[in-house]
């Protein structure tokens, strides 16, 4: 019976290891892709400046993909003016040389 408890309690260490395992893996892989994250957005990093805090370096990459979404539909609008514009300059030429 002593045995038996022994084997149980082996196997329960055993198995508390193997998640703690896990998670310090699962921690260490998110940590890893933070910091990633934290290396594609603009902001102020040098040797004085803290590490941004996991919340913040979220929250930037959020306000970042949003300015740069902005800008694109900016920049889609002033494409379709361009087009808009030279077709009618193109336009306008061929009635001139017709």
């Amino acid at each position: 019976m002593a045995e038996n408890k022994i084997n149980k309690t082996t196997q329960s260490l055993t198995h508390r290891n193997t998640i703690n395992y896990r998670e310090r893996c699962r921690m260490h892989d998110l940590n890893a892709a933070l910091d990633d994250l934290r290396a594609s957005i603009p902001y102020a990093h040098g040797g004085n400046i803290r590490k941004l805090s996991k919340i913040a370096t979220l929250l930037l990459a959020k306000n970042h993909i949003i300015m740069q979404t902005n800008a694109i539909m900016e920049l889609n609008d002033k494409l379709v003016e361009c087009q808009k514009r030279l077709k009618e300059l193109e336009e306008g030429n061929q009635i001139k040389k017709e």
